[in-house]
């Protein structure tokens, strides 16, 4: 088991902090690691209704990428992640997916980062309007399930959290 016998910080904001940990490995080494702390989790929602799994089109800057995405965002301090993944849909989208189920919570880069990620689903949603926040998509769309494979191998869909939805989406409905 890695041993941390202390801890640097550099950097702290509301999105991530930065460390420098003082670790020793199994084998006795011992050596400076970087760490990125997220303060907070973030939730993301695979809507399915009639074959289809509601998502946005987006940008992200940092990666420089466009791509299909589901819904997702930070859980806010003192939400739950199920109402987080309502409120993110409903914002993001304009449907509200009315009540989530959880179906897991995973770290995505476990080597470098303690973020966590928590993944829900629901089978139904009500339209309510235009978006409230603007600054997410650029398209909203009810994408075919039977099209998603295809667009992962496409590149078109190439975040992780949304990687993820996507081939448990898939792995649900081949049952």
């Amino acid at each position: 088991m890695w041993k941390i016998h202390g801890v640097r910080p550099l950097y702290e904001s509301h999105w991530c902090g930065l460390e420098i940990l003082d670790v020793e490995i199994p084998s006795g080494r011992r050596f400076d690691h970087e760490a990125i702390r997220v303060p907070r989790d973030a939730v993301g929602t695979a809507v399915v209704v009639d074959d289809a799994l509601l998502m946005i089109w987006r940008h992200r800057m940092i990666p420089a990428v466009w791509g299909w995405e589901i819904p997702a965002g930070a859980i806010d301090p003192g939400e739950e992640p199920a109402q987080a993944a309502r409120r993110e849909v409903i914002e993001e989208t304009g449907w509200d997916p009315g009540a989530t189920s959880a179906l897991f919570a995973w770290h995505p880069s476990s080597g470098m980062s303690d973020q966590r990620f928590h993944l829900h689903q629901a089978s139904t949603a009500t339209l309510l309007g235009e978006p409230t926040d603007l600054d997410e998509a650029v398209e909203v769309a009810w994408i075919p399930l039977a099209d998603l494979a295809a667009m992962v191998a496409a590149g078109e869909i190439v975040d992780g959290l949304t990687m993820v939805a996507v081939w448990r989406t898939l792995a649900d409905t081949a049952r």
